[in-house]
């Protein structure tokens, strides 16, 4: 089935690259004014608040890179996203990307940063989903707007601390346009990746029918080894998918416009590694313990192979109309994530310093190894209307609307208890492993608007609200083992709850001059509450729901243009108040002693800081640019349950995160440009997550990091070719980290890709 894909991938992709184009068409890149597109380079306009304006008049944090920057600068990944994007902070484990925007991350299930494609939310609004993203692959995107700060009065749910939104292009419908990009990269110690992207642009109908298509394929290139397999490169494997968008221009005031998104990544083993943890003194980490073990060799060494899977699909329609005074705007979609993948459990920790394999396996008579297979999936139906005053109304400008959600979720695990020896058995006496299942519902009605009064030519003021109803449901099935600790099959009763929540924000923003903006801002977001599952005897202290968490953020920035546009800046200081968090809680059942899970609200946190992005264009030839972030964000009263304690940093939040860029292109003669740039990311220290559990180091230190990536090509017009080094120092920045779960009493972590050469071709006709 693989080969077949890849077969099928390949083809479709090679029909795009050969296709004969009737006429040169523009590149984006060329495009002039480009939304999106990065400070000084042009005009920027985004879509933050749900209609297109000048990212200059946002009276909130912005920042918007466009797709001619994403393929220039080889940002291909969010996590290579967030070192140009102030106050975005990733963590990453085996399954995937959590993306943290303004330090608001306390180790709970659910998100606290939304993530959109146009105006489709792709995030879970339950807690029983990671808060992890599908990490989309930037080829032919128009632009990514990145939101800092609570956005709950016009994108809801789950955007405490911001949102992340990918903005695709929509199709030309005067231009015919192809594109392709070949792409072959070496990381050090792995193997070679090979990537190949394509998209074509065809005007059905001039001026009222066009499509626009893109596909990718990849084959990532494994770097980390698994030698009790004898796998070498086990974390190999292959992404791929479509694109695809449909306009129609049926009169100058009405257009549809039907898209489609699917993503498959398919990954031999996850990019987890051994590192020396503290899994024997959890409580007394070494002061080696975030260092990689095996003398700095990748490993992730287990009997188990552990693949994962992670599929993303969207399906929307945007129905778009000019009524006069009014502008009407309808977008319905469906969304669809899921992430399959299986893990080697046995080296988890059952105690301090006795794995589960250690408990089991007397219980069997033999050596074993267990095998934890782990499904969640998403299906989420969104529909929205809104209803916007026509563009530069004056003195007031509005917009209204209403918004539904219905989303099913499900969360599955399944424990196989394995023989060591061979050939492999699953061993079911005198018990199985066990097993849990849990389908949720949630159900949203909200309705919003928004008033901008423009109090003087230079003057605006800006006000909003929301209120969203939700319904939420959940029950719980747990199959008998090991796992469960039960003897029998039990279905916990059905978990009901309901909550109501409203959102508001304000801004005054003032233009001193034409280019520059300065405003103020107070917003508010929240993250649903929702139900725990109701077990058939529950021990003291367990709630069967919690609340929803909240935050309320006041800011004050300056963005802008000066000196005929040669410096462009962008500087925000904020301090957000969270209140209620939801936090992972674990009580003790006084009967069976088995510990028992469930989501609390506890605690509050403030983060606080400044945030900032410059652009100078010292010649016509050559720019330089920093960006960044200080955030002082901790917890702001004590969080037992979790072993937090006032003052604690939150996880995953540096102090200080810096990048440098400069960049240099010029003419060499006729249509060739030469082009050449340099990155230099620092990312501080930061602290892993806080913990219910006392079998791992809570809050442990994480060192800082540095990264440095070199570009440079020619681009002939219609041709492009250009080299890249990312990681050129071999950095090992942890991304994530665990005191235990590695094999012989190690710990495990995600560290930042080794140092990678690559080679890139691109045309486009």
């Amino acid at each position: 089935m693989r080969r077949f894909r890849t077969i099928f991938a390949g083809t479709a992709l090679a029909i795009v690259m050969a296709s004969p184009g009737a006429a040169r068409a523009q590149s984006s890149g060329d495009a002039a004014p480009e939304a999106g597109r990065d400070l000084g380079s042009g005009e920027i306009v985004v879509t933050a608040q749900k209609r297109e304006e000048r990212l200059i008049d946002v009276p909130s944090a912005v920042t918007a890179i466009g797709g001619a920057t994403l393929t220039e600068r080889n940002l291909t990944r969010i996590e290579e996203i967030a070192a140009h994007t102030p106050g975005l902070s990733v963590s990453q484990t085996g399954v995937g990307v959590q993306l943290t925007l303004r330090g608001l991350n306390a180790s709970g299930q659910g998100a606290t940063t939304a993530v959109l494609v146009d105006d489709v939310p792709l995030t879970s609004a339950s807690s029983y989903q990671q808060t992890t993203t599908p990490n989309f692959d930037t080829y032919d995107l128009q632009r990514i707007e990145v939101l800092r700060g609570p956005q709950g009065t016009l994108y809801g749910a789950s955007a405490l601390g911001g949102l992340v939104k990918y903005v695709t292009k929509a199709p030309n419908l005067m231009r015919f346009e192809e594109r392709a990009q070949v792409e072959v990269s070496d990381v050090h110690g792995g193997q070679i990746g090979v990537a190949v992207r394509g998209a074509v642009n065809i005007p059905i109908i001039e001026d009222a029918v066009a499509i626009r298509v893109s596909g990718l394929f990849e084959r990532l290139p494994g770097y980390i080894d698994n030698n009790l397999r004898g796998d070498h490169n086990a974390n190999g494997g292959e992404r791929y998918g479509i694109r695809g968008s449909l306009l129609w221009q049926a009169s100058p005031d009405f257009s549809v416009r039907l898209a489609a998104i699917w993503q498959r990544d398919d990954l031999d083993a996850s990019p987890t590694v051994e590192l020396v943890g503290a899994m024997l003194t959890p409580n007394h980490p070494p002061a080696d313990a975030t260092s990689i073990a095996h003398g700095g060799d990748l490993q992730r060494n287990s009997r188990i192979a552990e693949p994962v899977k992670r599929d993303a699909q969207i399906y929307s329609a945007t129905l778009n109309y000019n009524a006069g005074p009014v502008a009407i705007t309808s977008v319905t979609s469906l969304a669809r994530t899921r992430v399959d993948m299986v893990l080697d459990d046995s080296n988890e920790s059952a105690a301090i310093g006795v794995t589960f394999a250690d408990f089991v396996s007397p219980l069997y008579g033999q050596p074993i190894s267990i095998r934890g297979g782990n499904l969640a999936s998403v299906r989420r139906f969104n529909q929205e209307i809104r209803i916007a005053s026509a563009p530069g109304d004056r003195p007031f400008e509005y917009l209204l609307g209403l918004f539904y959600a219905n989303e099913k979720s499900r969360i599955t695990q399944v424990f196989d208890v394995l023989s060591v020896a061979q050939p492999v058995k699953v061993l079911t006496v005198p018990f199985p492993g066990g097993a849990l299942d849990i389908p949720a519902s949630y159900e949203e009605l909200a309705g919003f608007g928004q008033l901008t009064w423009h109090i003087a030519p230079n003057v605006d003021v800006t006000g909003g609200g929301r209120y969203s109803r939700n319904w939420q449901q959940s029950q719980a099935t747990k199959l008998f083992g090991f796992a469960t600790q039960l003897t029998g099959n039990v279905t916990d009763p059905l978990s009901k709850v309901s909550d109501g929540k409203a959102t508001w924000s304000g801004a005054i923003s003032w233009h001193p001059v034409e280019r520059v903006n300065v405003y103020a801002r107070v917003a508010t977001g929240y993250r649903p509450g929702g139900p725990n599952a109701i077990p058939s005897v529950m021990s003291a202290g367990y709630l069967t729901r919690y609340k929803p968490d909240t935050t309320v953020n006041y800011e004050l920035g300056a963005k802008g243009e000066l000196f005929d546009r040669r410096l462009a800046f962008d500087v925000s200081l904020f301090t957000i108040d969270w209140t209620d968090i939801q936090i992972p809680t674990i009580s003790i059942n006084p009967d069976t002693g088995v510990p028992q899970n469930f989501t609390a609200n506890g605690g509050k946190a403030r983060s606080r800081g400044v945030e900032y992005a410059l652009r100078f264009a010292a010649t016509p030839q050559l720019s330089l640019s920093v960006s960044g972030s200080l955030d002082d964000a901790d917890l702001r009263a004590d969080a037992p349950t979790i072993g937090g304690v006032r003052g604690d940093q939150l996880p995953y939040v540096p102090r200080f995160s810096n990048t440098v860029s400069v960049d240099y292109r010029a003419p060499v003669g006729g249509d060739a440009k030469v082009f050449a740039g340099v990155d230099w990311a620092y990312v501080g220290a930061r602290y892993s997550n806080f913990a219910a559990t006392p079998v791992h180091t809570i809050h442990q230190r994480l060192p800082e990091y540095h990264s440095v990536n070199l570009r440079g090509g020619v681009d002939f017009g219609g041709f492009q070719v250009d080299a890249f080094v990312t990681n050129v120092g071999d950095s090992r920045g942890l991304y994530s980290y665990l005191s235990g779960a590695g094999a012989n009493a190690t710990g495990t972590g995600v560290i930042q890709q080794p140092r990678t050469f690559g080679l890139r071709f691109g045309a486009e006709f």
